[in-house]
């Protein structure tokens, strides 16, 4: 349950207007505070990931539904088998990062609708 929290206004440096920032009462008079970590439960069974592999290099979409404990490899030998054009080159990216095969989607916190892009490395030095 949401519960609003009474607003103070806090005043900022350089002379700007005030911002209002939301407080708890508790905090009013408090001096020092502690947090506590949570975390949040993992689902006991691995739930259906709907993603996309983007191809770096010509533009194709491919979609693929997976489970939340597949690994990138499963992912890219499944890429694989409808673009085997792209064999011995196939990395992956999330997010702008490189994935491992070792990799899970859900130890990468992959959502629904998540694309995964290819890339290319050049070898040399």
């Amino acid at each position: 349950v949401a519960v609003a929290l009474p607003v103070r206004l806090h005043d900022c440096p350089r002379g700007d207007p005030p911002i209002p920032v939301p407080y708890d009462p508790t905090f009013l008079n408090a001096t020092h505070a502690s947090l506590l970590v949570v975390q949040d439960h993992k689902p006991n069974r691995a739930s259906r990931v709907a993603v996309t592999v983007l191809s770096g290099s010509d533009g194709k979409r491919v979609p693929f539904v997976l489970k939340s404990t597949d690994t990138i490899g499963k992912l890219q030998r499944r890429f694989l088998q409808k673009r085997p054009d792209l064999t011995g080159s196939l990395n992956l990216a999330y997010n702008g990062k490189p994935v491992q095969r070792h990799q899970s989607l859900g130890e990468l916190g992959v959502k629904n609708g998540a694309t995964f892009i290819t890339f290319l490395r050049c070898l040399g030095g």
